[in-house]
């Protein structure tokens, strides 16, 4: 089934961009567009422009932009159709589905959806109805995980053998070669496939929205030659870097409470949310990146970090410390007795024991201490001041001024050292980063700037120097300013092919009567090109006076329509001039005065047309 094009349209045009970003990103109006920090990347001058007119945003400092629809698919890791119904959802716009088949992109990516639920169903039923099952059900009997919660995860079993999943998948007419990008089947030696997952406990990973996107699998026994966990290779639906295994089950709670408890292992996060803490999240044994932070950001800037007390556990809690620090986190830790994990700890002592341990949890320089005082560090005066700096870089990622000179306190209080000192070492980390964020502004400024010269854009160039603003006014002025624009102005008149390209797409749009620069950019397939593009319909509109230098009326107004007007105009009356100059060459290095004649001829009636535009003759054309 497919959302017919009309009634994509239709929900976009009647959808506001800027209400919907605004929801999960704090904007600001600046001139005609809104402005916010980026949710897509890590900064502190923002750089994240959300165009109300022409229902687009872009960032120019990581890139990334779209329409309505683009911003939902990146924000929440949805598809295009879930995107485009939640939009209609919001509106009230009930979506007739067509019998068709969906795009072929868009048809690829259901498609992988589908084969995941059909193998999470196909686990699930083996963990819970065959007899095969009964080692895996014992397993977790012995961990103590419920058939509730089991169900609730989706928890499967991988039976042991070769080709139990795969002989199913043949029966049901699934797609081998999209169960290979999966990660569900792989191919031998001999080019034969078999099964990935075997003899292994399944944890199906969901999507925040639910749906299943890869899969965890933990080996029943341990083996020297398996590996204990086996996990889903990258794929066009999941990307381990942007997902927090159990947030699915736990955002709620998570918002509920404004805050968020980390854990490595997807046992401890069942085992914790089984025992009644909800409101947790777990990195799925991998170092938290900063996909992750930004991911967990949309739900809450508080959390509590609870690794394994073991060197291992211990050192990522200090590496997740910084990426959390650098996005603005609230950030605690707490620390296990030795030799517990977070699952085995629940299911020892409960959840009262464990409520302690989160109303007792350290802060992030507490934490950081400790650390250094079991290594011994602070018995060595050298250590000590190698250990001190580490406790100040880390001070310097606190981005609250009045927090971090409380800290500041702290540390020169602790090690009984002269406030002074400790805070010159850190505004010497503040003053490098402070260098670091200023060229990244000044890089931004550049990308900002207006028609400092017509024609230049990265690698585009042009000729002509109103061929960029035509192309500004095709992806930005309306249904009036194109069509009169494509009334006066063949696509072949454009000198570059970039350009020319572009105004190919907004010709075909105007041929279909779609005017909207959400819908033209949508049709642009060239990364390039669609970057420019975004940075040309955002930048300030306002009349650069590289214009005003080359423009042959005097200076122009800066209504839309009269702006359109003298582009147009004097885009021909530069076709024009460079005509006639092309002419003058020929008279000078030709000797034929039939042709001479000739073009002079033609070179009086470019000069009356010349005129006519510029409107000597008249004021209207």
């Amino acid at each position: 089934m497919r959302i017919p094009d009309q009634k994509i349209e239709e929900i976009r045009t009647s959808a506001d961009i800027v209400d919907v970003v605004s929801e999960y990103v704090q904007l600001r109006k600046r001139g005609k567009n809104f402005i916010g920090l980026c949710p897509f990347h890590q900064e502190k001058t923002p750089s994240f422009t959300v165009s109300e007119d022409k229902q687009i945003y872009h960032c120019f400092g990581c890139g990334n932009g779209g329409n309505i629809f683009k911003f939902l698919m990146e924000f929440k890791n949805i598809s295009f159709v879930e995107a485009v119904e939640e939009i209609a959802e919001r509106l009230g716009i009930k979506i007739q589905y067509d019998k068709e088949t969906f795009d072929e992109q868009q048809s690829a990516l259901e498609e992988f959806y589908e084969i995941n639920l059909f193998a999470a169903r196909f686990f699930s039923d083996n963990l819970l109805k065959s007899n095969e099952g009964e080692e895996a059900r014992e397993y977790l009997k012995n961990r103590q995980i419920k058939q509730q919660t089991q169900r609730a995860f989706g928890i499967g079993y991988a039976p042991y053998g070769w080709d139990n999943f795969l002989a199913y998948a043949k029966d049901n007419k699934i797609n081998l070669s999209k169960a290979k990008q999966l990660g569900l089947i792989d191919l031998n030696e001999k080019g034969e496939y078999y099964d990935k997952f075997r003899s292994r406990v399944i944890f199906p990973i969901f999507s925040p929205n639910g749906r299943v996107i890869a899969f965890g699998g933990r080996i029943l026994e341990k083996r020297d030659d398996t590996a204990k966990y086996l996990n889903s290779p990258e794929s066009q639906i999941f990307s381990k870097r942007k997902i927090l295994y159990g947030l699915y089950h736990s955002k709620d709670e998570i918002r509920k409470l404004d805050r968020a408890i980390l854990v490595e292992g997807y046992m401890d996060l069942v085992s914790l949310f089984q025992a009644g803490v909800k409101n947790v999240v777990a990195s799925s044994g991998t170092s938290l990146t900063e996909e992750q932070v930004q991911l967990l950001s949309r739900f809450t800037k508080n959390i509590i970090i609870l690794f394994d007390a073991d060197p291992a556990g211990q050192k990522a809690a200090l590496r997740s410390i910084e990426i959390l620090l650098k996005q603005n986190f609230e950030v605690k830790v707490i620390t296990l007795p030795q030799g517990e994990d977070p699952d085995s700890f629940i299911n020892k002592f409960g959840k009262d024991k464990f409520d302690e341990f989160v109303t007792s949890a350290k802060n992030f320089l507490e934490y950081q201490t400790a650390q250094f005082e079991q290594q011994g560090m602070f018995d060595d005066p050298a250590k000590a001041a190698d250990a001190i700096r580490v406790l100040v870089k880390t001070l310097s990622l606190v981005d609250d001024e009045l927090k971090r000179n409380l800290f500041l306190k702290t540390i020169s209080k602790k090690f009984n050292l002269r406030e002074k000192l400790i805070e010159s070492e850190l505004n010497a980390l503040l003053d490098q980063q402070n260098q670091r964020e200023a060229n990244t502004v000044r890089q931004s400024a550049k990308s900002l700037k207006v028609l400092q010269d017509l024609t230049s854009v990265g690698t585009i160039t042009s000729d002509n120097p109103f061929e960029k603003e035509l192309i500004r006014l095709l992806y930005g002025g309306g249904e009036e300013i194109i069509s009169y624009i494509f009334d006066k102005v063949g696509i072949e008149l454009f000198s570059n092919p970039k350009f020319k390209t572009l105004a190919e797409i907004a010709h075909d749009g105007y041929n279909d009567n779609h005017f909207s620069p959400a819908y033209l950019i949508d049709k642009i397939d060239n990364d390039e090109l669609k970057t420019f593009i975004f940075k040309l319909a955002l930048t300030d509109e306002t009349i650069s006076k590289k214009w005003d230098e080359i423009s042959y009326t005097g200076k122009i107004e800066k209504d839309t329509i009269v702006f359109a007007h003298e582009t147009v105009r004097n885009f021909l009356v530069y076709q024009i001039d460079q005509q006639i100059k092309a002419n003058n060459r020929i008279i000078s290095e030709s000797k034929d005065e039939h042709l001479h004649i000739e073009l002079l001829t033609r070179n009086k009636e470019l000069q009356e047309e010349k005129k006519e535009l510029i409107g000597y003759k008249n004021n209207r054309w």
